[in-house]
């Protein structure tokens, strides 16, 4: 087929500037942005949700659902969520009027592309694809196999809301070959499967924050900074890292007075068990709670960290490793995940087995005792793996790729047919 511009439909329950809800919302504003100053037509289906209590604010009240704003030259179309405790906290995500617009509208559009899996909006698109014969591809981004929470419930979703969405896709995105692997064993072909990784915009580490602006907010002037950022939830397997901070104290290999562990991000009700993990180990305010960074304050906490550890599972790819490479922190990440493979792959940090308790402080205590000549090393390689694979202008491009083999595969069922 030509390559005139298309007319692309992002559809994600979480988007611009609904970050408390981490990586996907803001991988689906950035491609979509760049697909936008490419020259093609696109739009976003989202909700108003922005974090358990908040919902986007409009320059004027709307007087009709959905509200449609410009993001950055992307048609978005903000419905109205049932309730904000309901998304957050059992991604139980209810658009009012969905289903019968997405009747009405989804052959505007040439292709639709799917972020996440297990929530309503992606539900609705996919019958009203099928039913007009407009195809969509899926980027589940770790969130097609059954895993981490809420086990029944989505055992309750799938037979009757999700299951459909898996088998009416044209095409699935993976970011990694570890979700690859996750597609596979939920019986998809391989052959169905691109691999595209997650994107870094350049343009938001172009100026760096003061140096020392976080140190001297948090009055920690002196001490070597640890680092956890992201979501709270029992997989990132902060509990190991806190285990880890205590034996680097337990052996005077850190002290209490000239070290702090910092645990940034939004709590998803994992908190309250790590809290009370830092009182049973005596860890007193050497650990730190400080919740959501966003803006200035994100880059301004990775920039000032000694190291940043990512001790996850399960983790399909993991943005923040590369994030803190761009601010000049060297990383630590776990081994048996995607986001070990990619930043394995990129040369660019250390990796540990997760669960690790001793390998884990030790590849910290490495870390911390490094000369600026091998922390310097680490974060140019991982600077230039950003380069060459993870900018949006190039993950974008290959999204467009995928689209339009799409597009060509139907067009040829269609003159065979």
């Amino acid at each position: 087929m030509s390559e005139h511009p298309l007319r692309i439909l992002h559809v994600v329950p979480y988007f611009y500037p609904a970050w408390a809800y981490g990586g996907i919302p803001r991988i689906a504003y950035e491609t979509a942005r760049e697909q936008a100053r490419g020259g093609h037509e696109v739009s976003a289906a989202t909700t108003d949700v922005l974090d358990e209590s908040n919902r986007r604010s409009f320059a004027a009240p709307p007087t009709s659902w959905p509200a449609v704003e410009n993001v950055d030259g992307v048609r978005t179309y903000y419905f109205r969520n049932v309730s904000n405790s309901l998304a957050y906290h059992m991604q139980l995500f209810m658009p009012r009027g969905v289903r019968a617009w997405a009747r009405r509208h989804v052959s505007d559009y040439d292709i639709l592309h799917m972020h996440g899996h297990r929530h309503l909006l992606n539900s609705a698109f996919a019958r009203a694809a099928r039913r007009s014969g407009v195809p969509y591809i899926l980027a589940a981004n770790g969130t097609a196999p059954a895993i981490e929470r809420r086990f029944l419930l989505k055992r309750l979703f799938d037979p009757l809301f999700g299951s459909h969405v898996l088998r009416g896709a044209a095409r699935f995105v993976a970011v990694s070959d570890f979700e690859v692997g996750q597609y596979v064993e939920l019986g998809i072909p391989r052959e169905k499967i691109t691999v595209i990784y997650n994107g870094i915009n350049p343009d938001n580490f172009a100026s760096p924050p003061e140096a020392g602006a976080f140190r001297k907010r948090h009055k920690l002037e002196g001490r070597k900074i640890l680092l956890y950022l992201g979501k709270i939830t029992p997989r990132k397997g902060i509990e190991i890292l806190i285990r880890s901070y205590a034996k680097l104290l337990r052996e005077n290999a850190l002290k209490k007075d000239d070290s702090a562990l910092i645990i940034a991000g939004n709590d998803m009700g994992y908190r309250r068990a790590l809290e009370r993990e830092v009182e049973r180990l005596g860890l007193g305010d050497a650990v730190r709670f400080i919740g959501l960074v966003s803006g200035e304050d994100r880059l301004a906490c990775l920039a000032d960290a000694d190291v940043c550890v990512y001790p996850s599972t399960q983790e399909i790819f993991g943005l923040v490793p590369f994030e803190a490479l761009m601010c000049g922190t060297p990383v630590i990440v776990s081994d048996d995940c995607g986001c070990g493979e990619v930043v394995g792959r990129a040369q660019a940090g250390t990796l540990v087995k997760y669960g690790d308790v001793e390998g884990l402080a030790a590849a910290i205590h490495k870390t911390l005792s490094m000369s600026e000549t091998e922390r310097s090393a680490l974060v140019g390689a991982g600077r230039k793996f950003i380069a060459r694979h993870l900018t949006y202008d190039n993950t974008a491009g290959q999204y467009m790729d995928v689209y339009r083999s799409v597009l060509s595969a139907q067009d040829r069922n269609m003159e065979d047919g």
